[in-house]
């Protein structure tokens, strides 16, 4: 007993020596957390409803306002026509969309019962089924109201016409399986390039090739190049292997996917090398790049929509590559979205990876003075 007690007051002293390493075993736990607890949520929260109103009467607008614009539903933007509605789904700019046909009025007021359009975007799953049971529940309310207001008793209700685009039948697999893609890319891309930087620290070669003529941002093109293409690899196979396999449609250009990878690799292969150049070992890079993978993971909409989230935490995933990426794979892959269509995330995307590659650049010019 008496050696293991060395052995463990020894551990504790090594611990206490590395103040980075003990502030992220300490610290860490706590932040992720407070984080999580607010940011894994599965409630129903700010679904965006647009509304295509052809018939244009005081009835349907009263059934459009029938959408509580509270914590469940929030208005989406507005349609002038079906194709317009069907690009709001397919851009993922709201999740679902009111098709009021011309004659609703009409048919509430001679008792027939109206046919109201009810598209769902079926990409998560987990809330589209329920998101379009409280829509449909609410139409039909506000349907037979109506008809009572205008004379009809217990009047014909609304016969919401349901349809779930994207994954018709629900799959969890289809929302799933995009999302495990992006973490694999993440995990290759950012984890071992941080590991591969600091062996060479560890072994004391980093500092042999700083006096060599070679330049530093020629050293991080060599570090970086042969994990940005193993990245690249694992992806197409992986992609392959969902779509056969899994039976992920590919619904988008596989162009516009590459064109997303080449953007994310950038950012995560640089925020690889910064997580290296503060880690003296590998135990450090691996807590550092760890504690913001985590937290990149529950804030990319992942498990959770991001929309479920509190205020400061959808604050939050503007900073987070990963919630761009995983719009981008997901969008291409079960909406057929276009790079006119994820134009935000892959403007997102450029300006953190000049952001991350520059920061790295920085750190190795200044390390190499």
């Amino acid at each position: 007993m008496s050696v293991l007690g060395t052995l463990v007051r020894k551990e504790f002293r090594q611990l206490r020596r590395d103040p980075a390493l003990l502030r992220l075993v300490l610290i860490l736990p706590v932040m992720q957390l407070l984080v999580m607890s607010y940011a894994l949520n599965n409630d129903l929260r700010h679904l965006r409803v647009s509304v295509l109103d052809d018939d244009r009467t005081p009835l349907s607008r009263r059934l459009v306002e029938a959408f509580p614009h509270g914590v469940t539903f929030t208005p989406g933007p507005g349609a002038e026509g079906e194709a317009e509605l069907g690009r709001l789904l397919r851009e993922g700019r709201c999740d679902i969309a009111v098709h009021i046909p011309a004659g609703f009025a009409r048919d509430v007021s001679d008792g027939r019962s109206p046919a109201v359009g009810l598209a769902v975007d079926g990409s998560n799953s987990s809330i589209a089924g329920r998101g379009a049971g409280y829509a449909e529940a609410l139409l039909t309310r506000e349907a037979a109201r109506l008809a009572t207001e205008n004379g009809r008793p217990g009047g014909t209700p609304v016969k919401p016409a349901v349809r779930f685009y994207h994954n018709p039948e629900l799959e969890s697999r289809l929302y799933m399986v995009p999302g495990i893609i992006v973490i694999l890319v993440t995990i290759i891309s950012a984890l071992v390039t941080g590991l591969a930087v600091v062996r060479e620290k560890e072994l004391g070669t980093l500092e042999q090739i700083r006096v060599t003529p070679v330049t530093p941002l020629q050293m991080i093109a060599g570090k970086t190049i042969p994990f940005a293409l193993i990245a690249l690899v694992d992806l197409i196979l992986a992609t392959l292997f969902a779509v056969a396999w899994f039976h992920v449609p590919m619904a988008g250009s596989p162009l516009v996917l590459l064109l997303g990878v080449f953007l994310y690799l950038v950012v995560t292969l640089g925020l690889g090398l910064l997580a290296s150049a503060v880690s003296d070992t590998q135990q450090q890079a691996v807590f550092t790049v760890w504690f913001f993978l985590v937290f990149a993971i529950m804030l990319s909409g992942f498990f959770f929509p991001v929309q479920n989230m509190p205020p400061w935490a959808r604050a939050l995933t503007w900073l987070n590559p990963m919630r761009f990426f995983m719009a981008i794979v997901r969008g291409v892959l079960l909406r057929g979205a276009g790079v006119g269509d994820l134009a935000r995330e892959f403007s997102m995307l450029a300006l953190m990876g000049v952001a991350a590659f520059g920061g790295a650049v920085a750190l190795f010019r200044r390390a190499s003075d």
